[in-house]
Order: C-alpha cells, then structure tokens, then sequence
C-alpha cells in the first residue's frame, strides 16, 4: 500500500508565471511531478528521523533529536537518500528477519542488511535498518544518486508516481513482520540542510519522442541532481534488439536496451540555473508494446 505520495500535473503558465520556476511540463501530455498534498508543489520534504542527531543542520532543517537509538551511527556512515517510519508497536526481529535478503548486522535490538523488492533484481534490493522499537529505514547508499528510488514498475499509462521502492522496501518489512506501515517519511543523510525532494517524469509510450522542459531557480540551493531512465519490454522489433535513449538539450545522457535502467548523477553544467532546459525520451520498439520513460530528480534547500 501507498502512503503520502500524490501526483501534481504542472502545466507552462506556472512555469511562467511562478517566482520558483521549480516545475517541468511536458509538449504533449505534461511533466509528473509527486507531491504530499494537493497544495504541495509536486515536493517531498526531507526531514531526519526523530533518532538522528544531525550535527550543523540549520533549525528547518532538522536537528536538535532526541532519543538515540542502537546501529544509527551505521546509518550516518553508509546511508544516503532515505524513507523511515515507526510502526507504532514493538517489532519481531525474528518475523522482521524473513523479509531480507542477506543480514549485514544483528544484535537483541536490530537487524541491517538488503531486502528484495517484487518484480525487481537484486541491483535493486534496498538497505534495511529495523528496530524492536518500531522504527524501520529503507535506504540506498551515500554512492547511489537518488533518482535510484523511482518505482518505474509502478508508472502506468496514468504516467502517475504513487510510490517509490524506498516505500516498497518498508512494505515488504511491514508484512513480514506483521505490522502496519505509518507515515512514511523521506530523509538523505548526506545532506542534512536539504528540505525537499521533486522529481519530474515522463514518458513516451511506443516509438517516438516525447519532451519536457525544467527550470530550476538560482535562489535555492541544490545538493544534488540526478536521472532515472527505464527501457520496458515490448513486442516485435522488426530484427533489432528494442532501445531508449535520453537527453538533456540534445546531448545524450543515457542508451539502454529493452528490460534495462539507467541512473546517475548529474552536473551543475548539465543542468544550470535560471534556464530551461529541454529532456528528451526517445523509444525504439518496433511494431508493439514497449515504452521508455525518464525523469529528474533534485534535492534541494528553498533559501
């Protein structure tokens, strides 16, 4: 099940008419941007978990946490961006422990390692840190950029994003441990003065070409940029193997096959304030099926 998580279609008049150009849309059919509420702008807030000390983070950004608990240390050492809850109960270890893949660390408190996601290999298992008390983070590492977390198996011909594989991680706990999953919050330990997550999102369906076009203000400050970008199976390809690409003002930032996706960081230079700049799906799949989507993901301070 899904928590918290809405979908925002952005249209061009708010990118021009907005003070915070912090928007994408899309020539064809609109840019999808996921949001708390109705109200939100198509952002996530990042906030630390209440267990997490987060030394020199300023007053909105969190900080000043109490109640420290076991093998968090681990996480300001290892975890990048991040989704926690607190299931509101005490959690089996023992139950808790079926859901993960491999067992990094164990103790009478806590348990961190990788759990599997459905439908997903194991590139793509998410690290798991889950206390007795309740307290449950799915992660990736500090190394992977954070457009790592979008749920493309999820993205349908809604060209929604109801969720993201950090929430699926937490599920899969949640039901092996038989507890229920509450107010899924978003964190990135690398970036303890970050505030908000967007991600923008398209996707072009068959062969062909679709765009949206991104301008990001210079009176925020950005931690990170980064790119996802999924080539899913078709059909027929009349006798070549089915591709996508993906582009950022014609220059290529990504090639992948059919059943493949690509993600990685991005430069200020790739994608530079106060500009449009223009992202482009392009889809090679022959006569059926297939699709090829993309998206931007940004982490950032409002200053």
């Amino acid at each position: 099940m899904k928590y918290g998580l809405k979908v925002l279609a952005i249209s061009i008049a708010l990118v021009i008419a907005s003070s915070v150009a912090m928007y994408g849309y899309s020539e064809t059919e609109g840019g999808e941007g996921i949001s708390e509420s109705e109200g939100g702008k198509g952002v996530i807030s990042l906030m630390p978990p209440p267990f997490i000390d987060v030394a020199g983070a300023s007053p909105a950004g969190g900080g000043g946490g109490a109640a420290p608990r076991a093998g968090t240390t681990f996480l300001e050492e290892e975890a990048g961006i991040s989704a926690y809850t607190n299931v509101g109960e005490t959690i089996d270890l023992e139950k808790a422990k079926t859901a993960f893949r491999t067992i990094e660390y164990e103790t009478d408190e806590y348990i961190i390692g990788s759990v599997p996601l459905p439908d997903y290999p194991e590139t793509e298992d998410v690290h798991a840190y889950v206390h007795k008390d309740g307290w449950i983070v799915a992660y990736y590492l500090k190394e992977e950029p954070a457009a790592k977390i979008i749920d493309w198996e999820d993205y349908g011909t809604d060209e929604k994003i109801t969720g993201t594989k950090l929430e699926d991680g937490i599920s899969v706990v949640c039901n092996a441990a038989g507890v229920p999953m509450r107010n899924i919050k978003y964190y990135d330990f690398r970036y303890p003065n970050a505030d908000k997550l967007m991600i923008v999102a398209d996707a072009q369906w068959g062969s062909g070409t679709d765009t949206f076009k991104l301008k990001i203000p210079s009176d925020f400050v950005f931690y990170e940029r980064s790119y996802s970008h999924c080539c899913r199976k078709g059909g027929s390809a009349w006798g070549y193997t089915p591709y996508s690409e993906m582009y950022i003002d014609e220059e290529q930032i990504s090639h992948i096959y059919e059943g493949n996706t690509d993600y990685g960081m991005l430069s200020p230079t790739q994608l530079s304030l106060d500009m449009f700049h223009t992202i482009k799906i392009y889809g090679a799949f022959g006569s059926t099926g297939g699709a090829s989507f993309g998206a931007i993901v940004l982490i950032y301070r409002e200053a």
